[in-house]
């Protein structure tokens, strides 16, 4: 044999660099493994983008109920209050187009705001009953909300003058002006 071939074979630090690696390589691989199973995701697993959603869908429709109590200037009530004392206690399931008109304006307004970015929404309508315990009704219903729907609320005091058209809800003070408070609250989701 050639003197450097037998020196090369020899010599045994190809076959120790070759096994590190391999072992090597084992390892980064039951690592991986075990970190996949350690950490399980899903599509449903809440993220920091998924809050952010969140937080941006509340700050939008906290934000759309301020705008619609807003009394503008030469009216007496703001387009939210009209609606609900206009609103005579019927729940109008989808996009239906039978609303009274201040309704119909108020479903307008929300429709343009959040479902134009996929926004679904369900809004709701509280009331102290004559035991002064809150009930609640059904406006306006889109279905059912995801598990990561926001609420946000907004209160609105009736007076007598207001005039409300739905009968079912007691005038707490037959004495004085006021009439009863709503809890307006609006369901946000993404579709």
């Amino acid at each position: 044999m050639i003197p450097g071939v037998q020196a090369i074979l020899k010599d045994n630090t190809g076959q120790m660099y070759t096994l590190e690696g391999a072992a090597t390589a084992i390892m980064i691989v039951f690592l991986v493994v075990f970190i996949v199973q350690a950490s399980p995701l899903t599509p449903l697993t809440s993220s920091a983008s998924h809050q952010q959603v969140e937080s941006q869908i509340e700050t939008s429709g906290s934000d759309l109920l301020i705008v619609l109590d807003y009394v503008p200037e030469g009216e007496t009530n703001s387009p939210l209050k009209k609606a609900l004392v206009d609103w005579t206690g019927v729940e109008f399931d989808g996009q239906s187009s039978t609303y009274p008109n201040s309704v119909y304006d108020l479903t307008s307004v929300f429709n343009r705001a959040l479902l134009a970015d996929g926004t679904a929404y369900n809004l709701v309508v509280a009331y102290q009953n004559d035991n002064k315990k809150w009930d609640s009704r059904a406006m306006l219903w889109n279905g059912r909300p995801s598990d990561n729907a926001v609420l946000v609320s907004r209160k609105v005091v009736i007076h007598d003058e207001d005039a409300i058209s739905a009968s079912f809800i007691p005038d707490l003070s037959p004495n004085s002006s006021f009439y009863n408070i709503l809890d307006v609250r609006l369901t946000l989701w993404r579709m």
